[in-house]
């Protein structure tokens, strides 16, 4: 068989209209760089690898639905057009999918990165003009954890007031101030202290995966899992917000910090829906910007 030569770079095997490339074009990752150099320490050891590498790496593995750093380690060395978004060539050594893991076990801090990355996302959308703030929708979702029933074990916890009660106090502070400012005189404090509550609960926690939570819900499974809170801009479909909690937290509990996170990184909302897990007093409060209308089924108005 006769041999050919082919005079090629990476560049030419990659289509103009390739997905990866609209992504190159239109995502800025270089705030990762400052992100991360804290982390790093110059002059020291061999060089490291480029932390956008790192980013790009696992991006790549959620967009096209990979599920194991091994797997998207094999994946980039056969496919042209991952090796193109991570600036490698066609013979450069893809990063080995253990050095990825053991960055997301052992450094957490770098889990920030993620989260910047998303609040970027978000910013460009809203530069484009793809979140109105007309109507955002919140729901929660269950996610299985990697831990099986077999793993739990009973805890005592020690039952004691929660964001909602100190929320309380800091509304009715607001409104003793403003009681202040209307008629010169401020309310004494009370005198009487509320007897602090001893009570004791138990719950499941599984030894190999302690941060998820034990779900018992109507219609849902039951066992090992986490509650991924998003609220999404329902014009355009942008998630505007994500907040990750175990699957034995009510859904009432994370919402009143999701909802102003919201409203401190998004053009005011007019309006923000969810169903009835979600309806309590200091929620409608927490609106703000506009109306919260709260549906009484799970599928949103």
């Amino acid at each position: 068989m006769q041999l050919k030569l082919h005079m090629v770079t990476i560049e030419d095997l990659v289509p103009e209209g390739h997905f990866l490339r609209k992504l190159e074009a239109t995502l800025d990752l270089s705030f990762v760089q400052e992100e991360t150099a804290s982390l790093y320490s110059r002059g020291n050891g061999r060089p490291p690898i480029d932390p956008v590498v790192l980013v790009k790496y696992l991006l790549v593995g959620y967009l096209y639905g990979i599920p194991s750093e091994r797997q998207i380690e094999q994946r980039i060395q056969t496919d042209v057009a991952l090796r193109w978004y991570l600036g490698l060539d066609l013979f450069d050594r893809v990063p080995d999918h253990s050095t990825i893991s053991q960055l997301r076990k052992r450094k957490p801090s770098f889990r920030k990165v993620f989260r910047r990355l998303f609040e970027e996302v978000v910013r460009e959308c809203i530069e484009k003009g793809l979140v109105s703030g007309r109507l955002a929708a919140t729901d929660s979702t269950h996610v299985k954890a990697n831990a099986s029933r077999a793993s739990e074990y009973l805890v005592e916890m020690r039952s004691e007031p929660g964001a909602y009660w100190e929320r309380l106090d800091s509304y009715e502070e607001e409104g003793l101030q403003e009681l202040e400012k209307r008629t010169g005189h401020r309310r004494k404090k009370r005198t009487k202290q509320i007897k602090r509550d001893s009570r004791r609960s138990h719950k499941q926690v599984s030894r190999t995966d302690p941060e998820a939570g034990h779900m018992k819900r109507p219609g849902k499974p039951e066992g090992q899992y986490y509650l991924s809170h998003q609220t999404l801009d329902t014009d355009h479909g942008v998630i505007l917000g994500v907040t990750i909690t175990p699957g034995d937290v009510h859904d009432s509990v994370p919402y009143l910090d999701h909802l102003e996170q919201i409203h401190q990184d998004v053009p005011p909302i007019q309006a923000v829906t969810a169903d009835a897990a979600y309806d309590f007093p200091l929620a409608h409060r927490a609106g703000g910007a506009g109306n919260l209308f709260l549906c009484q089924a799970a599928a949103f108005c």
